[in-house]
């Protein structure tokens, strides 16, 4: 018998919303998915990608667009599970402009290949805005097909002589594809010590589940180590990182229905 495509769409839907907390890179596991909305990293393109103008590199600058790139993977997790990202960010020098790629692939008994292209522009006055295009495949023992939709957002940053605050709105699934669009927002705060925080509200609107993620991260003064924790709808997570120049590793573990699961990855910029 076959499954209708409705509830397959359901089923990848519930994935898709799943994406912040647990197929993505070492630093959004670790915190929860917690910087979703407010994303300034690699991942942007795969979450807000009003973000990617304002991509945040570390060590020295060896092209003329700061770039950064990770690749990660699923160590631990159930039997059944494997999951592997890559994703990668550049802007301008003067974070005019910004763009990026990302690709998920999952497989837990329905295999899945998600990818994502998106830019962002700088409007000027601490506001930023884009877009990005997100293509699905997917492959079950009753069906398969794919699905294309896009994503908006907007961003709005404030440098303070203390700290500085994101405020980011992220429209999810604005084509409809899968039941959308979803509304997600949140704020970030750069904090002295080199402590972020953060909180992102997904599905606002509460057309499937709101779910409510806070997360930080500490980089270790006079040290090469990162320290990060979250919490995803009352899932924990946390993790480490050791950077070097251009260069760092981590772990991120985080709870999950059935069993814990543990990513690693290698992030670079240049």
């Amino acid at each position: 018998m076959m499954v209708p495509r409705t509830v397959v769409l359901v089923i990848v839907l519930v994935v898709l919303l799943a994406l912040p907390a647990m197929a993505q890179n070492v630093r959004m596991n670790a915190t929860g998915g917690a910087f979703a909305t407010t994303s300034v990293d690699e991942t942007a393109s795969f979450n807000n990608p009003a973000g990617l103008p304002l991509l945040d590199t570390f060590g020295m600058n060896l092209s003329p667009w700061p770039s950064r790139a990770s690749a990660n993977i699923l160590v631990d997790g159930p039997d059944d599970l494997d999951a592997f990202s890559a994703f990668y960010a550049g802007r301008a020098a003067d974070n005019s402009y910004g763009w990026g790629a990302g690709y998920i692939s999952t497989d837990n008994g329905a295999d899945s290949d998600a990818f994502s292209v998106g830019y962002g522009h700088n409007l000027d006055n601490g506001f930023t805005v884009g877009a990005s295009l997100y293509h699905e495949s997917w492959e079950t023992a009753a069906d398969d097909g794919d699905s294309t939709s896009f994503d908006l957002g907007a961003m709005y940053r404030r440098a303070l002589p203390l700290n500085t605050w994101r405020a980011g709105l992220w429209l999810e699934d604005v084509a409809d594809e899968y039941g959308g669009p979803f509304f997600h927002a949140g704020a970030a705060v750069e904090l002295p010590a080199g402590v972020d925080v953060a909180a992102s509200i997904f599905d606002i609107t509460d057309e499937v589940d709101t779910v409510v993620a806070i997360g930080a991260e500490w980089s270790v003064p006079l040290t090469s180590l990162i320290v990060r924790a979250g919490s995803n709808d009352g899932d924990f997570s946390a993790g480490l990182g050791y950077r070097w120049t251009n260069f760092e590793v981590g772990l991120a573990w985080s709870e999950a229905e059935g069993d814990d699961q543990i990513l690693a990855g290698v992030t670079g910029c240049f």
